[in-house]
């Protein structure tokens, strides 16, 4: 029974620590010099060397916008967005690289693009899925007519929820698109990559960065926003040649459409604590797709096209060249919560699939004499919660019935009914989110079962490769 008993305080001790011991060891080290120095550096850490003075450094930037699916409202908001940012444009140029688009050439200009797809009332060159829309809807008109405005814009609601003004409805909008566009043509450089191919979004990543032209590649996705100063708050971060990645801040919109908002929103709140305190030690454990960074010479054919979660790997692979990941809180991307926890649920299965593939392919990260610092950080950030916490959870349990068979104590009696509690509550929760009702005490527990359930499920899908490497979009 002593086995048991041990077994089940470090089974314990683990979970504790990788939710909440290991933020609290962080402020701690970063407060406490003495204990910063028992994690050197690894062993093939860049040294640090400033090329510019502050407020002087403004490098050639790519910002590459991966699209996938994304309305033509979401893709003309991004433009806007992207136009409004504050950094020279003459040193900046924009490619949106869109996955599984067939519809014309493989690189073209925005106002081609605008001409043939966004200016449009309806779809350019529709796939399967269109052609059945475009059927359903032919009742409207003589089927020679399928296409006329009318059934397009039925389609468009269909598609998107919301009644979508098209030219021919509202007059005067093709002239404040074509004002935007144009300006846009003139004082930005956007460019258009199309995956002709149907490889994918990796494919389609990998090749829109060797043919961009920056020496800073900033990533992002076209539903993610960013606030006006995030590309001189990234950009100020490669003045040191140590900084090899940049991680932007990733925010959740509260929306009252949303039952999975609050819980989404919490949660990268705190995983934005760590990584700014991950950052201060050394280098921040992964960064988060909606806004990240990289030095295009670090990129290489870095990639492969079946990773899950492309944005983990590359900062961690810089991260094992030496380099510094750097958290940039003032740099964040906005983006609304997904509509439900089952389509959060559809993401975290994914990122755990993922998680696990890059536990293999950076196995070499979990050497602690060569990589010290970052060894400790990985296995304490990622490894830890992707790995371990979701499969020990059950075996706490278990000892705690075993050691209470025994003997009886009231300590484990206590636990045992925390534990069974806390389970109580995530039922509840998940027969309340069936009903779209959301009370925080309940939704918490769940929302936390739910992340440790994945795990199990997107093992089973990595090991099995079923995972698809292709975006599985949540609704929004």
């Amino acid at each position: 029974m002593i086995i048991v008993h041990i077994l089940f305080w470090l089974f314990v001790f683990t979970v504790f620590y990788s939710y909440v011991g290991y933020g609290v060891l962080i402020i701690l080290i970063n407060k406490i010099s003495f204990l910063k120095k028992l994690l050197p550096p690894p062993y093939n850490a860049k040294p640090s060397e400033y090329i510019a003075p502050e407020g002087e450094y403004y490098p050639y930037i790519s910002l590459i916008i991966s699209a996938s699916g994304e309305t033509k409202e979401i893709i003309q908001e991004k433009i806007k967005n992207t136009y409004d940012l504050i950094y020279p444009k003459d040193k900046l140029e924009v490619i949106f690289a869109i996955a599984f688009d067939t519809s014309s050439e493989a690189d073209e200009t925005i106002n081609e693009y605008y001409n043939h797809f966004l200016a449009t009332p309806g779809f350019k060159s529709p796939g399967i899925k269109d052609e059945e829309l475009y059927a359903k809807f032919s009742y409207v008109e003589n089927v020679k007519n399928v296409r006329s405005p009318e059934i397009l814009e039925k389609i468009e609601q269909e598609l998107e929820g919301v009644k979508v003004q098209s030219d021919e409805i509202k007059p005067g909008s093709k002239e404040a698109l074509d004002k935007m566009f144009s300006t846009a043509e003139e004082e930005l450089n956007i460019r258009i990559t199309k995956d002709i191919e149907r490889k994918g979004k990796i494919s389609q990543v990998n090749r829109t960065v060797k043919i961009a032209k920056g020496e800073i590649i900033v990533f992002s996705d076209c539903n993610s926003m960013f606030n006006k100063e995030s590309l001189i708050n990234i950009s100020r971060h490669f003045r040191n040649k140590q900084v090899g990645c940049v991680a932007g801040e990733k925010r959740v919109r509260q929306s009252d459409k949303s039952t999975s908002g609050e819980g989404e929103g919490l949660y990268w709140k705190y995983e934005s604590l760590l990584k700014k305190l991950d950052s201060e030690i050394w280098t921040t454990v992964g960064a988060a797709g909606e806004i990240f960074a990289v030095r295009k010479e670090l990129w290489g054919e870095r990639i492969e096209e079946n990773a899950i979660i492309e944005d983990f790997l590359i900062s961690m692979r810089i991260a094992g060249d030496g380099y510094r990941v750097i958290y940039e809180p003032n740099a964040y991307a906005e983006e609304d919560p997904t509509t439900s926890l089952k389509d959060e649920y559809i993401r975290r299965r994914r990122i755990a699939a993922g998680g696990f593939q890059s536990i293999v392919w950076l196995k070499y990260l979990l050497n602690p004499f060569k990589f010290r610092v970052l060894t400790f950080q990985y296995v304490s950030h990622r490894v830890l919660r992707w790995a371990v916490v979701p499969f020990i959870l059950p075996l706490i349990l278990i000892l705690n019935v075993i050691i209470l068979s025994v003997n009886f104590s009231l300590l484990y009696f206590i636990l045992l009914l925390g534990q069974l509690f806390v389970y109580f509550l995530a039922t509840v929760g998940y027969f309340l989110e069936q009903k779209r009702i959301k009370i925080k005490i309940f939704y918490i527990p769940y929302l936390l079962m739910m992340m440790n359930w994945s795990a199990y499920v997107g093992l089973k899908r990595y090991l099995k490769g079923q995972q698809k490497v292709v975006w599985e979009r949540a609704k929004r």
